[in-house]
């Protein structure tokens, strides 16, 4: 065996083994508390909900709002990052990070509700009495570690898909109360290949548009009805 390939043998062994005590390769688990909600301690896990930890207000009718109103995305409320999370390819830092995708969430999530088919809910810059608002907070991204990937994709393929979690809920536009809080923690998708595999955000952005999703689907949900969460893998390279 040469130099070289002992190197690299070294090198992807280590690698490895970070992911294995990181957790990579199955469903990440709830991340703690950010501070973002006010009923934190209310919310439980519902295999009917796609999220880690949901509560709804008993009374709550979510389809007797006429309109919808997206506020600003939230990035107050990061979670403090490992050295091993910190260890990606990108500028900045995770206020940066987490600015960009809070920008890209708010944005999706408005064209989400524009662009509904059933018409449901008018999108509004203003909320009113008829108003659903939807607040929302990223508070945490660990990047996709590129460089991990460009070594994984010489072996064995990709080894890092990075994670996203963010905190929300729904406020009454009348009364202002609170209706609604969720909270989930995301890892990308495992893939045998993936252009997301080698961009920092590419995962985190696919999880956010799956996000979206969800909460329109929330919105609508009928009793009984149930929202599958996000699968772990997928076979899509993009």
């Amino acid at each position: 065996m040469t130099t070289f390939t002992t190197f690299k043998t070294t090198i992807l062994s280590l690698c490895v083994g970070l992911l294995a005590t990181s957790g990579m390769g199955c469903r990440a688990t709830a991340a703690p508390d950010a501070g973002f909600l006010d009923k934190p301690q209310l919310l439980q896990p519902n295999d009917k909900l796609p999220f880690d930890d949901t509560w709804l207000k008993s009374d709550a009718n979510l389809l007797g709002y006429k309109k919808v109103y997206v506020a600003p995305v939230d990035t107050t409320h990061l979670l403090k990052l490992s050295w091993w999370e910190r260890a990606a390819i990108a500028s900045g830092d995770q206020q940066d990070w987490a600015k960009d995708l809070a920008d890209y969430y708010q944005q999706k999530m408005v064209a989400q509700f524009a662009d509904d088919d059933a018409n449901r809910y008018q999108v509004v810059g203003t909320p009113d009495d008829e108003t659903l608002i939807i607040e929302l907070a990223i508070v945490e991204v660990v990047p996709t570690k590129v460089w991990l990937n460009a070594i994984g994709y010489a072996t064995i393929g990709a080894l890092d898909q990075g994670a996203t979690a963010f905190e929300g809920r729904f406020r009454d536009g009348k009364t202002k109360e609170v209706i609604a809080e969720f909270k989930d923690r995301e890892f990308g998708q495992l893939d045998l290949i993936s252009v997301r595999d080698l961009e920092w955000d590419g995962h985190s952005r696919h999880t956010i548009r799956v996000w979206t999703d969800d909460l329109e689907d929330l919105c609508y949900l009928q009793p009984g009805q149930a929202i599958a969460p996000v699968s772990t893998v997928t076979l899509l390279p993009w």
